[in-house]
């Protein structure tokens, strides 16, 4: 009976492991409903504008936005970890899916949204969520604070009212400024005058209320609508200023046009598909999507485990976890017809200030944005482009973290390093590339760190006998044990014959682990110390330290190494002066004390 039981406790472990719904589910109340239901609807009212957004950032028809945003957070529900976490259509992952899918073959987003899931589901699977550890904040941030110039200025030609074709930051600088003649009043009016709408309502937020009562419940109702539906209003309010400036047919501003009506068809991705008269297969498609394939997912899960590291509250993040959530909502949206999807930092954060309960709130998401494909299409046709350009370049304002520069400069300025390296290389060359470059710079510092650990010398003289107790601050490893040498015999060169050591001590206590190179490194040094008439010594090493170097050097390491018992261990003949030139400096500086205190 015990055994069964410790199998069934087995069991429903790994199930919850798998399926983070069982923990919340059972517990589930009403009041967690009507708090998941204002949370829902909340994020659908900022989600439904920035969809469309995201789908022109990414080259393709609104609808693949849309249908991201209806579909993308469904299977988060089950296998989601994070409450406060909305899944759907991103900046970033819109940004990477406008460099690899053709806007010839739109149809090739779906592919890349299975894909993604696929990758993402893999990796969750094996557990591969240690490899998140590899990125740093300083690459996070050069590269999100990269990707939001990029956003914007993408979104310039929107906002202006001219067309015009560029793939990295620079080229649309320069399209830009060339193009600039052709700007359209109608549309540079709009866009403006949108921006400076929505950065008024989101500064509401600072306003402070000082009635009581129900006066100040309602201003502050009004306050958080005004603010949270930010986007949703400006997007109306230029809806209808376009749908009454439309004369004989023909408007002067740039609008979105049809959008198709209706819940898409549940479809599997493997089926044929046709795209402008070209029929191709999905492996035809996915072989015009690498290296996307593998770079979106990554991205994808980079920006999603950090999004729930932000709002975990101080508890471990299961990234694998994330990975397999990630991957199921990639794999089911694509069904759909939808754009790869991913974590979003702004909606998870409106989420989390609306008091959201659990993962079920993405339900009232779902089914508000059913019914706006459903009954809301034909106004979708009067949005201004430049309108929801201006909602695209508010919303990744806040992704710039100077924020982030400031306090690296104030704290650590070697971290500036791999940061500007992911934020210069993301503007120069592609996003994707940027990142890489951000890591391995990255890397390379921390390879750098532990090849040169900082190392203190405390040198003691005794009647003539000197002895130095040298110090790593961390694990010798081969890099750094050549770095300790040739500080120690830089040292001793600088000093005349009679203040050399006698006795050097290397103090192990600091190292957590260290190699055979690296042993190999120290039994180097200490033949070139006994041309020197030096001897060295090694004490407080850790067992599985202590055993390589004994090993390796056929010394014994010592626990500690009194400047006394060195005296006697080498032979080095001293005068006692009644007992004080056989104590060492710790020694006489406490008899001292204690002689006075007497």
């Amino acid at each position: 009976m015990v055994h069964t039981g410790s199998c069934g406790d087995r069991l429903h472990n790994i199930l919850v492991s798998y399926l983070p719904i069982l923990t919340w589910m059972p517990k589930y109340k009403k009041s967690d409903l009507l708090y998941d239901a204002v949370s829902g609807i909340t994020v659908a009212l900022t989600l439904m504008p920035q969809s469309i957004a995201y789908a022109s950032l990414a080259g393709l028809d609104p609808l693949f936005g849309l249908y991201a945003a209806c579909f993308g957070s469904v299977m988060y529900i089950i296998f989601g970890s994070v409450r406060q976490i909305t899944i759907g259509p991103a900046s970033v992952v819109a940004l990477l899916t406008f460099n690899y899918v053709n806007p010839a073959l739109p149809t090739t987003a779906v592919i890349l949204c299975f894909v993604s899931g696929i990758v993402e589901l893999i990796c969750g699977l094996l557990r591969l969520g240690f490899v998140v550890e590899f990125v740093s904040m300083p690459v996070t941030g050069g590269f999100t604070s990269a990707a939001a110039i990029i956003m914007a200025s993408s979104q310039l030609k929107g906002l202006f009212g001219i067309s015009f074709d560029a793939k990295n930051c620079m080229e649309m600088w320069i399209k830009f400024i060339e193009n600039i003649e052709h700007f359209r009043v109608a549309d540079t009016a709009m866009g403006l005058i949108c921006i400076f709408v929505l950065i008024g309502l989101k500064s509401l937020k600072t306003i402070k209320v000082n009635a009581k009562g129900m006066k100040a419940k309602s201003y502050s109702v009004l306050l958080f609508l005004l603010t949270t539906g930010s986007n949703v209003l400006v997007v109306i309010v230029s809806s209808i200023i376009a749908y009454f400036s439309i004369r004989q047919g023909q408007s002067p501003l740039v609008l979105t046009g049809n959008i198709a009506s209706g819940i898409p068809q549940f479809r599997f991705p493997f089926s044929d598909y046709e795209d402008e008269d070209e029929k191709f297969t999905f492996f035809e498609g996915l072989s015009r999507l690498w290296p996307g394939a593998i770079v979106v997912p990554l991205v994808s899960i980079l920006s999603t485990v950090s999004v729930a590291k932000a709002f975990s509250g101080g508890k471990v993040v299961d990234a694998s976890q994330e990975m397999i959530a990630l991957g199921f909502c990639n794999i089911f949206s694509s069904f759909m017809g939808s754009m790869p999807v991913a974590g979003s930092m702004t909606r998870s954060a409106l989420n989390h200030t609306t008091g959201v309960r659990t993962t079920f709130s993405s339900i009232f998401t779902t089914i508000l944005g059913m019914l706006s494909l459903l009954f809301l299409t034909p106004l979708l046709y009067y949005i201004p482009k430049s309108s929801l350009s201006a909602v695209l370049i508010c919303a990744v304002t806040s992704m710039f973290r100077y924020d982030m520069m400031i306090s690296l400069w104030k704290t650590n300025r070697r971290d500036l390093i791999p940061f500007a390296t992911a934020f210069v290389a993301c503007l120069i060359f592609d996003v994707e590339l940027g990142l890489l470059f951000g890591i391995c710079v990255d890397l390379l510092c921390v390879l750098y760190r532990s090849a040169r650990p900082s190392i203190s010398i405390e040198k003691e003289t005794n009647s003539g006998y000197v002895k130095w107790v040298v110090r790593p601050s961390s694990g010798l490893l081969f890099p750094a044990v050549d770095y300790m040498r040739q500080r120690v015999i830089a040292e001793m060169s600088s000093l005349e014959c009679s203040n050399k050591p006698n006795l050097i001590v290397v103090d192990c206590v600091h190292f957590d682990k260290t190699d055979f190179t690296a042993a190999q490194g120290i039994k180097s040094l200490i033949n070139e110390l006994k041309s020197e008439s030096c001897q060295l010594e090694l004490m407080n090493a850790k067992e599985c330290v202590a055993a390589i170097l004994e090993a390796t050097l056929n010394v014994k390491i010592l626990s500690m190494v009194p400047l006394q018992d060195s005296v006697k261990k080498f032979n080095f003949i001293q005068p006692d002066l009644n007992g004080i030139e056989s104590m060492t400096l710790h020694e006489m500086k406490m008899k001292n004390i204690c002689e006075r205190k007497t």
